[in-house]
């Protein structure tokens, strides 16, 4: 026997399927159904595969306490619903989770900014018992190397950085990306890549990159989440403000107590909240991004998404929106999200003219000084990594995402092109902007200098 076939019987011996594959088509013209149970009621399109290869002991046996891990597949809108009940079970197991992880922020993602909602993905990961994970999927074109890609990726929320699954950091999230990617390979629908992230680095779900092929999928490091640890008390943060943050709170406060009627707000209540809503946004609008464009008034969609965020009502969790009065007027606020030990600010706007006063810092800081009072908040978000957070020393957390090549013969080359791109042609690229600035700058001082 050759060393080619001692090789593939070898691997039959130490590889073996989980289980056999079953498919199951199911249109929602026809209203036909092949799968018995709950799922195969004829309201929507379903694809189920088994789980990736499992690896045997040596011995060849199969371990029987293993879960025998599996994808569902449910299409569109009707398929997001069929999975509710799971969605809002999984939903309350979560420990650290965000706003975008509620069901009802995910269907108004769908509806009102999904670009092709027809073709959205629900894919559930189930150990034979009941559904542990869920991944939503949406088709977008993804543009790198001069080419115009499409792709399959987690739902990209505006204002959010992490685009994370529905698993609580259990074994299921461990198996969940070996279980996608196999899925995929069998239906990538002319998708080229897979694209996962950014996520924590340290998340569980990518110990399964452990488990794919080396030559199909490359890790990117993506630009860092600054959080605040509120479980220290303030009188710890605020030393820590460098001696002109600390000269320059200490000013605005006093410049505020200055002004007739300065508050503090914080609307919790749905009659609170849909005033201070409405007032945040014209506030908004208000100021540069109303002038830009870019204010979620100008954009009706958004707006509408933004509405239902602020309406989150989800296993205790909720929307706040914290504001700061003076003479009659709002002159700062921000929206933020409660769930779970997190504390999540989105967005926040200030009126300009009351920029001597320096709102928006004032806001901040009454914000991270609630945080910081109450037990049940361990961790403030600030969704993101800007400059003017840095005064506070927030800790960074490092997000990752990571490219998985679907295609069956272009897979490879892909991602051996992507690991370039990302890796040493980066380095030259960023190079050559900094030697490009570099001869900018010293020609401008030549011609100063004559």
């Amino acid at each position: 026997m050759s060393w080619l076939a001692a090789l593939y019987h070898g691997r039959r011996v130490v590889w073996r399927m989980s289980g056999q594959l079953c498919r199951v088509r199911q249109d929602v013209e026809n209203g036909h159904s092949g799968l018995k149970g709950p799922r195969g009621d004829g309201s929507g399109r379903c694809v189920t595969t088994q789980g990736p290869l499992r690896r045997l002991e040596k011995t060849g046996g199969m371990d029987a306490a293993a879960p025998a891990w599996q994808i569902l597949e449910y299409r569109g809108r009707t398929g997001l619903e069929m999975l509710q009940a799971d969605w809002q079970g999984l939903y309350a197991e979560m420990t650290l989770r965000t706003s975008f992880h509620a069901y009802d922020v995910q269907l108004a993602f769908v509806d009102h900014l999904m670009e092709a909602p027809d073709k959205l993905r629900c894919l559930a990961l189930t150990d034979g018992q009941r559904v542990r994970a869920i991944c939503l999927l949406e088709t977008k074109v993804y543009r790198r190397l001069g080419l115009a890609l499409r792709v399959w990726r987690l739902p990209h929320m505006p204002h959010s950085v992490v685009c994370d699954v529905l698993c609580p950091e259990d074994e299921a999230r461990r198996e969940l990306i070996p279980a996608l990617v196999h899925h995929l390979l069998r239906e990538p629908e002319g998708h080229r890549l897979f694209y996962l992230g950014p996520l924590p680095e340290d998340s569980r779900l990518w110990d399964g990159l452990r488990h794919l092929d080396h030559g199909r999928h490359c890790v990117d490091t993506a630009e860092g989440m600054h959080v605040v640890d509120c479980s220290k008390p303030l009188d710890e943060l605020v030393p820590g403000l460098s001696k002109k943050s600390r000269t320059s709170l200490r000013k605005s406060r006093q410049k505020l107590d200055s002004l007739p009627g300065a508050r503090f707000v914080t609307a919790t209540s749905d009659t609170e909240l849909g005033a201070e809503f409405e007032t945040f946004l014209d506030l908004e609008a208000s100021g540069w991004k109303g002038a830009q464009g870019s204010s979620i008034r100008l954009r009706p969609k958004c707006t509408d998404f933004f509405d239902a965020l602020s309406r989150l009502h989800a296993a205790g969790d909720r929307c706040e929106i914290n504001a700061l009065y003076a003479e009659g007027r709002c002159i700062a606020s921000e929206l933020c999200v409660r769930t779970g030990s997190e504390y999540t600010a989105l967005k926040i706007a200030y009126d300009e003219s009351y920029s001597r006063v320096a709102p928006g810092l004032l806001l901040v800081s009454h914000t991270v000084e609630r945080c910081c009072q109450d037990p049940g908040i361990l961790r403030l978000n600030w969704v993101g990594a800007s400059a003017w957070e840095r005064r506070w020393h927030p800790d960074v957390v490092t997000l990752r995402r990571a490219y998985v090549g679907l295609g069956r013969w272009s897979g490879r080359p892909l991602i051996a092109l992507l690991r370039f791109r990302l890796g040493p042609a980066r380095h030259v690229a960023r190079w050559l902007r900094r030697e490009r600035d570099r001869l900018k700058r010293r020609r401008a001082d030549l011609q100063s200098s004559r």
